[in-house]
């Protein structure tokens, strides 16, 4: 057993061993050859050392088998000397094509008359197409100076000219002012006539309904113990299209707006009767009275309609209760009653 344990201790020894050596022989494997170590760099010292003590072969024109030649020092005067350019037939041939320089033209005289910038006009000038042609400018290829006679000649010409052409457009704006003439003309009678048919609208006063022959009357009172809170009622009348106005009470208008005449009103059922906007959170009342006189303004069965519905959703939004004019529930014979009424006065 002992001599087991002996071979088998020796075994992993030698196989350690085996490892870190072939370990080490793959790191060294790896690593880059230094330049003294490679073939190469023992190549490149024989030569330079070939290289110091052989002469260097030179050719001709003083350069060795590297292309390199002796330095060379030029002086300052030599390097700024500026050298001749080089012949160049195409800059030869562009000297020659260049025109020769041009004698001076004399100028020709301004026209008399400055003419005005117009309309397209026909040409009545009395030129030449020779004489046109040289007033238009001379060639690109060749000039030729002008004489004084020639020269006074189209001056002449351009009188001529300038006068024509303001005689034509004296021509084509009187002509164009009497086709405006009859047009304005026109129109003028027309504004008249238009004038003439537009009826005179004459405003009608309104009728005078004279003196109320019966009231209306609707009172929404609070129910047994309870109070009205102002700050309740302003916020509904305000809903249901009422504004204040004369005798400090809110009137229902024919406009939702507040516009036109008064339909019906709503006042204090307590006296003294009237409303304080501006106090209404310290406002508190028993109740309120709706009234619409007889005769009214428009339809009295659909102006008495709007204020029975007004009665009844102001009544319904601060939990009161609508009564007819003699302080009694509101029913059915109560309506027909101030139906009956409604006709009578209408």
């Amino acid at each position: 057993m002992e001599d087991l344990q002996l071979v088998l201790f020796v075994l992993g020894a030698i196989a350690i061993v085996a490892v870190l050596v072939h370990g080490f022989w793959s790191i060294r494997r790896q690593q880059p050859k230094s330049l003294k170590d490679s073939p190469m760099g023992n190549f490149y010292k024989k030569q330079a050392e070939r290289g110091e003590g052989a002469p260097k072969r030179v050719d001709a024109d003083g350069f060795d088998a590297d292309g390199i030649g002796a330095v060379r020092v030029r002086k300052a005067n030599e390097a700024h000397t500026p050298e001749a350019p080089a012949f160049n037939p195409y800059l030869k041939q562009e000297a020659k094509a260049q025109p020769q320089p041009v004698e001076p033209v004399q100028v020709e005289p301004k026209p008399l008359f400055k003419q005005e910038p117009s309309m397209a006009q026909p040409d009545f000038s009395l030129q030449s197409p020779t004489a046109k042609e040289q007033h238009r400018g001379p060639k690109a290829s060749r000039q030729e100076p002008v004489l004084p006679g020639h020269s006074a000649n189209l001056a002449q010409a351009h009188v001529g000219q300038s006068h024509a052409a303001m005689v034509a457009q004296k021509a084509a704006e009187e002509q164009r002012a009497q086709v405006q003439m009859p047009t304005q003309t026109a129109l003028f009678d027309e504004e008249e006539a238009y004038e003439e048919e537009q009826p005179q609208v004459v405003e009608q006063p309104d009728d005078d309904l004279g003196e109320p022959r019966d009231v209306l009357v609707l009172h929404v009172v609070a129910k047994e113990g309870q109070q009205l809170n102002g700050a309740e009622l302003l916020p509904c009348f305000l809903t249901l299209n009422f504004k204040y106005g004369d005798m400090n009470i809110f009137h229902r208008h024919v406009d939702n707006a507040g516009n036109g005449k008064v339909l019906f009103s709503i006042a204090n059922m307590v006296k003294p009767g009237f409303f304080d906007p501006d106090n209404m959170e310290q406002f508190s009342t028993q109740g309120v009275v709706f009234f619409m006189t007889l005769p009214c303004y428009g339809d009295a069965l659909m102006n008495f309609s709007i204020m029975l519905n007004s009665a009844r959703q102001l009544a319904d939004d601060i939990d009161a209760v609508v009564l007819d004019g003699q302080r009694q529930p509101w029913g059915e014979f109560t309506k027909q009653d101030y139906l009956h009424r409604i006709r009578a006065n209408a």
